[in-house]
């Protein structure tokens, strides 16, 4: 068999180097944000390559540009000459962040209560009955069920929206670290509130009404805030902070977390 030209041959191996290349950078992008997402880094600190490279076990080039992919999407900052730190969160940021996945999961929620199948409703009684049962959810187990439920519920609603931008916008907003939801920190009130408001939310999706479902879901989504400014500890707003995202909720009510 005749050996391959000197060209193609050279061609094969580089395409076979990108392929790799870009393996490793979607391996480190992939790794490093699985960390930010849980917590792994507090707010502030310094990401230096070589330890991650180490910790995700690919070279510093790939970790590179993961750094810059994860800066663009807003997890870290790159301080030049300096490197990369894990972003601070101001009262500012938390109050755009609720206020935006407010909006958009209240119009995701008014979509589904004109295009959700019947099959869709269904899954949402579903999951919220299961969360029920498992009330007041003070054992492990049933709090990391009922956090599975909740997730699907909500990702539930934005398929059933059928607004495909919308849902990939409001996933990017609900795995930052400022709205990740602790269950574990959850009273059992607060379980019984969160899974009630679930209700609420698929009666308004079921009865059709458009007006009610998106209500109920901002409401949901901003009372959150308010119980999640209380356990991170932030000082009530004062007069040098920005003002709040339009639509942020201030009204201090404190329910879980949607």
């Amino acid at each position: 068999m005749a050996s391959k030209a000197p060209s193609a041959a050279r061609s094969e191996r580089d395409n076979g180097r990108a392929r790799a290349s870009r393996g490793a950078a979607d391996k480190a992008y992939r790794g490093l944000r699985g960390l930010l997402v849980k917590g792994s880094f507090q707010a502030g600190s310094h990401l230096r390559e070589e330890l991650l490279a180490k910790r995700l076990g690919v070279s510093r080039t790939p970790v590179r540009e993961a750094v810059r992919r994860l800066a663009a999407e807003g997890w870290l900052e790159i301080v030049p000459n300096q490197g990369a730190y894990v972003c601070d969160w101001s009262r500012h940021d938390i109050e755009e962040v609720f206020a935006l996945r407010a909006m958009l999961e209240g119009y995701a929620a008014e979509s589904a209560a004109r295009q959700a199948s019947d099959a869709q409703v269904a899954e949402l009684l579903d999951l919220s009955t299961r969360a029920k049962t498992l009330l007041p959810g003070t054992a492990i187990e049933d709090v990391e069920q009922i956090a599975e439920l909740n997730d699907r519920f909500h990702k539930l609603i934005l398929e059933a929206s059928g607004q495909r931008r919308t849902a990939v916008t409001v996933s990017h907003l609900v795995e930052l670290p400022i709205t990740l939801r602790n269950f574990h920190q959850f009273t059992a009130a607060d379980m019984e509130r969160s899974v009630s408001q679930h209700q609420a939310i698929v009666d308004a999706i079921a009865g059709r009404d458009p007006a009610w479902a998106g209500a109920v879901m901002r409401a949901h989504v901003l009372s959150g805030k308010a119980i999640f400014m209380e356990r991170i500890g932030l000082p009530p707003a004062g007069p040098g902070d920005r003002e709040a995202a339009p639509g942020a909720d201030t009204s201090g009510d404190a329910d879980p977390p949607a």
